[in-house]
């Protein structure tokens, strides 16, 4: 009668990651999903950060398999010559990379800069890539359905398949419905000075037919945009909405406005490349795997409506840096507009449809809505950060517009977002 076979060793994983961004911790979120769901790993962090990356981390560790965002030539190197299992996840901001490829080559992606056939490996190495053509048509179905009709994409400043990758899609998705696209890529030629670059974005944003819907290689480079745009007074969204990819919460909530981004299954990721690992170092195949977009946050630099009227975009502008608070009323607002109040709202109501009063309880209650929705921040932090006298008079305001309780609405999108 044959058994069950056990395992006597714990296989030794290296796990050669830069943990400073939220990507980076949802990729291995999935790749301890993973291994809860099998057999326990002895998982060893070479890198915690990318100051840390050096091949001399590797070079006295022997061990199972190594999960990768590969930082330069010699560390993938260092990495082959282990010769065990890889998987390798194409970084999202590899700009900085220091391969010296062959003349003709890409420097975007790690595969077509070494010459793997000149190696006598046991394995090859595994990628596993995001689909960007999935995440520049994403973003296209986005913008037009909002009711755009100008468009833009903002580039790294070195080419990289990945956002040549996000680039085509976002064009070809267009161009199907009849719509063309400008591009911007910051210069290389000024050592990387953001000044300089922040002045050359200016002077191209200026010239853009407004409004026009942006979206930016990544969430940094969406942060920079806003950031451009606030110091020329370009009316974000109303001119300019910008939308950004990874939903780097951090990145985007402390953006002004908060930046909206498209969300990437790092989780899948993640649970992906350990699935890959996991086949090779049982000797079994592993093939290329590809993860991708899940959908749109939708936060404050998208918020989009059409309002060619300047004092009316002024109003918005008004209501929204004040977050629609419990303690602003019209006058306040009216105070800073040269014109009757009779006449801003006749004027606010023919372009947005409903009052100005009723516009700030709009804004106050998206902004809580997402505070319950996006955080974990209590209902009293949150009741008093919008004028309400405590949490039981915001409940009770709650309930009443939205037929349910501040806790179970919590509940609901963390049980929708953990799916």
């Amino acid at each position: 009668m044959s058994g069950h076979s056990v395992s006597l060793k714990c296989p030794e994983v290296a796990v050669f990651f830069d943990l400073a961004t939220e990507s980076s911790r949802g990729v291995l979120r999935g790749f301890l999903r993973y291994i809860r769901l099998n057999q326990p790993w002895n998982v060893n962090f070479v890198s915690k950060t990318e100051s840390d990356v050096a091949p001399s981390s590797l070079k006295n560790w022997e061990g199972d398999g190594i999960l990768a965002h590969v930082p330069d030539r010699e560390t993938f190197l260092e990495i082959l010559s282990k010769r065990c299992p890889v998987v390798l996840l194409a970084r999202k901001n590899d700009h900085h990379i220091l391969y010296e490829p062959a003349k003709g080559e890409s420097v975007s992606d790690p595969e077509n800069l070494i010459d793997l056939s000149e190696f006598d490996l046991p394995y090859r190495p595994v990628f596993i890539r995001c689909d960007n053509t999935a995440v520049g048509r994403m973003a296209a179905d986005f913008f037009c359905e909002k009711g755009y009709h100008r468009f833009a994409y903002i580039r790294y400043p070195k080419k990289m398949r990945w956002c040549d990758k996000r680039s085509q899609a976002f064009e070809e998705a267009l161009s199907e419905k009849g719509f063309e696209l400008s591009r911007f890529s910051l210069p290389t030629n000024d050592d990387g000075n953001w000044f300089t670059q922040r002045d050359q974005m200016q002077d191209w944003l200026d010239k853009l037919p407004k409004p026009v819907a942006v979206l930016a290689a990544n969430d940094f480079i969406g942060r920079q945009v806003l950031e451009v745009c606030q110091r020329a007074e370009i009316p974000v969204p109303y001119d300019v909405s910008v939308l950004g990819v990874d939903n780097d919460l951090l990145v985007c909530e402390m953006s002004y406005p908060s930046l909206s981004s498209i969300d990437i299954d790092w989780d899948r990721a993640g649970f992906l490349a350990a699935e890959s690992l996991h086949r090779q170092m049982n000797g079994r195949e592993a093939s290329q795997e590809h993860y991708g977009p899940l959908r749109v946050v939708g936060r404050s630099s998208t918020e989009f409506f059409a309002a060619s009227d300047p004092l009316v975009v002024r109003v918005m502008e008004l209501i929204r840096i004040n977050r629609g608070d419990n303690n602003l009323r019209v006058s306040d607002i009216l105070r800073s507009i040269p014109i009757s109040e009779r006449r801003v709202q006749e004027r606010f109501k023919s372009v947005v449809g409903h009052s100005i009063k009723e516009e700030v309880k709009r804004v106050r209650m998206n902004n809580i809505c997402e505070l319950i929705r996006e955080t974990d921040i209590s209902f009293a932090e949150i009741s008093g950060s919008f004028g309400f006298e405590n949490a039981n008079h915001l409940g009770q305001f709650f309930k009443k517009e939205f037929g349910i309780t501040m806790g179970d609405y919590r509940k609901k999108y963390r049980y929708k977002n953990e799916k």
